[in-house]
């Protein structure tokens, strides 16, 4: 079996004969190619900022950051005959200056390459950002002239992102991930286009998320003393997302999952003798006014923190019967007339006004609407993740959605497809149309996240789980429906998986082959 798939892979690439495209990931929604290939002198090559956005502080640094990215290679000359021109320059006009970084926000641009320039537009300096990315996988590195170039000049791209909401989750209450880890994954992220990134900060198992009023939630619920993140912590891990174009979206999961929130403050959680054996079974204690005045300081210290109009409160996997199990609980619920389901509701009142305090938008898993309640929904998005053939129902409604079913990376079987390769599950993701699941009101539809749970995911394994799996759910997300040829993408995608590589982040390859990292 082994030998067979390795002359498929064989097969495939002697037909695409390395395709004269450039291997841009993701795939631009329009581009044209020539025959030409252009010089990059390292030593005399500089970007040049235009327009109202050169004045913004994050562009200006990014364009340093990148600047460092393109030439990782030593240079032996810097000219050959053979070659028609050189490129010394870009020239990139940013039309705005605002560094607000929300949904929706303009991530287009436009790039033309000819044989002695290049020029690069963007309306807003996220979309400077995207162009920098794809003008950095443009500028590629010849190991035997030891050279750079640019291939297939004159090149004109016209470019944006089929759906605003392209994210990665990460969780990081299962195994705490260091704080550089969290920053290589969105630099990652950032390279393949995605702009959301989903913290899934606390879990049944850790609340790693330091709450300046109850310390005592924090410490008394950590794998280990220092396994948290500090307010400083969480400050710089959104600041350098933004710098990056990817908005942070905070997921503090309830009413399920809840455990840890009762580590250090046992009040706040249901006392349920025949669910403890699973500590994902405990939820929080939604019959007292106290639990409710905790959790709004406790969003109201993050919301302090967080710059995007979203928060997810989570909502998924909630196992009602620990409820019953509570004899106070119970007691409560008869004594108000409730079943487990409207005490549920009577949780999410009380969260959205919370949220509406906070002058936030919700999102929330995929349970929360099938309770069917129009009242706890009202501005608030629905993530589907376990049966994606409601996401019609969903948008129907007239509900915001995203999807993360069939694109969870924890899994070896995504979809229908076994392979016999683990990496080949991107294969799967990639496959996975969302407007093959909504026919009508697709406006609704916002795009999605890969999710990397972490039960059996710690930093030393984080990035070879993500990637470059994650990357095609990135191309499902931003390039076009039409965008599907699974050969044409496996070419791309491992030199994709390779470029990650050589910018330090552990991918995993594709096919056997090799990536240059340098002479070592």
């Amino acid at each position: 079996m082994n030998f067979f798939h390795l002359l498929i892979i064989l097969s495939l690439l002697l037909s695409l004969n390395f395709s004269q495209a450039p291997l841009i990931w993701p795939k631009p929604q329009s581009a044209t190619y020539g025959t030409k290939e252009v010089i990059v002198d390292p030593t005399t090559f500089a970007i040049h900022l235009q327009g109202a956005g050169s004045t913004s502080q994050i562009l200006q640094e990014q364009v340093q950051y990148y600047l460092g990215l393109l030439f990782p290679f030593t240079v032996v000359k810097s000219k050959v005959d053979n070659l028609d021109s050189s490129i010394n320059l870009l020239v990139l006009n940013v039309k705005s200056d605002n560094e607000d970084l929300q949904l929706g926000v303009d991530e287009s641009y436009n790039i033309s390459i000819y044989s002695s320039a290049a020029t690069a537009d963007a309306n807003t300096i996220y979309g400077a950002l995207r162009a920098l990315e794809t003008f950095s996988q443009l500028v590629s590195y010849n190991y035997t002239t030891e050279q750079y170039t640019i291939e297939n000049t004159p090149i004109t791209i016209i470019d944006y992102p089929r759906f605003p909401w392209r994210g990665i989750l990460i969780d990081t209450a299962r195994h705490f991930l260091p704080v550089s880890a969290i920053k290589e994954t969105i630099a990652g992220m950032a390279y393949s286009k995605f702009n959301t990134f989903h913290w899934h900060g606390v879990d049944a198992q850790s609340f790693p998320l330091y709450i300046t009023k109850y310390p005592q939630i924090t410490t008394n619920a950590l794998f280990y003393k220092n396994y948290f993140y500090s307010t400083q912590d969480i400050q710089e891990i959104i600041n350098y997302a933004k710098k990056f174009g990817i908005r942070v979206v905070l997921e503090l999961d309830g009413p399920g999952h809840s455990a840890s929130l009762g580590f250090g403050m046992p009040e706040l959680t249901a006392k349920c003798p025949k669910y403890e054996s699973n500590i994902n079974n405990i939820p929080v204690d939604p019959t007292k006014d106290f639990t409710f005045e905790v959790l709004n300081d406790i969003w109201t210290e993050m919301s302090s923190y967080l710059l995007d109009q979203h928060i997810h409160f989570g909502g998924d996997e909630v196992v009602t019967g620990c409820w019953l199990d509570d004899p106070d609980i119970k007691q409560w619920m008869a004594d108000h007339g409730m079943s487990t389901t409207q005490l549920e509701e009577y949780y999410w009142v009380h969260m959205n006004q919370i949220r509406d305090n906070l002058g936030k938008k919700s999102v929330v898993w995929q349970e929360v609407y099938n309770l069917q309640n129009s009242t706890i929904l009202k501005n608030a998005m629905v993530q589907v993740w376990n049966d994606i053939s409601n996401i019609q129902d969903i948008v129907n409604n007239g509900y915001e959605a995203i999807n993360s079913y069939g694109w969870y990376l924890d899994k070896q079987i995504p979809g229908t497809q076994t392979h016999y390769e683990w990496i080949d599950t991107w294969i799967d993701f990639y496959n996975l149309e969302p407007y093959n699941y909504i026919s009508t009101n697709r406006d609704k539809f916002l795009g999605g996240e890969a999710c990397s749970w972490s039960e059996q995911v710690n930093w030393s394994s984080l990035a070879n789980r993500l990637w470059p799996r994650a990357a095609a759910v990135a191309e499902r997300l931003w390039s076009s429906k039409d965008t599907n040829d699974v050969s044409d993408a496996t070419v791309r995608l491992n030199q994709q998986s390779c470029r990650l590589v050589q910018r330090g982040i552990n991918s995993a390859p594709l096919y056997p082959g090799f990536c240059f990292v340098g002479n070592q």
